[in-house]
């Protein structure tokens, strides 16, 4: 005689995909005029997204000005259409069902994701050089 199989009740919860970090969506960020939708890059760690009910994300900007909480990404980069920045400074926390169901693209690569990091860090004004 063996043990019982024992399942796993969070998995049957599961019922769309989790967002994962370092992915870009198309988020609806309350108090924005006009009701805009626009990219933002998922921060929050995979485990996060998939058991809680909100995310960790920054907005993702077209407007390129320079600023040391700011990063810039190319053409093309996790599945945007064109150069924007990611204001690091404006992290924020939204329910999972203002995002979009799908990524726009693949995850950010390693090395950006720690620029990210850096920024938030600047942001909340912790020393990093």
């Amino acid at each position: 005689m063996g043990r019982p199989r024992v399942t796993n009740p969070r998995r049957d919860l599961e019922v769309n995909a989790s967002p994962l970090r370092g992915c870009f969506y198309w988020v609806a960020i309350p108090g924005e005029p006009g009701s805009k939708r626009r990219p933002a890059l998922v921060v929050s760690v995979n485990a996060r997204n998939r058991l809680a009910n909100d995310v960790l994300v920054i907005p993702a900007s077209t407007k390129l000005r320079t600023a040391p909480t700011h990063v810039r990404l190319r053409k093309g980069t996790g599945g945007r259409r064109g150069g924007s920045v990611l204001k690091c400074e404006q992290i924020t926390t939204l329910p999972k069902e203002l995002l979009s169901d799908s990524a726009l693209g693949g995850p950010l690569s390693g090395t950006l994701l720690e620029e990210v990091e850096r920024g938030v860090l600047r942001a909340i004004g912790v020393s990093i050089d």
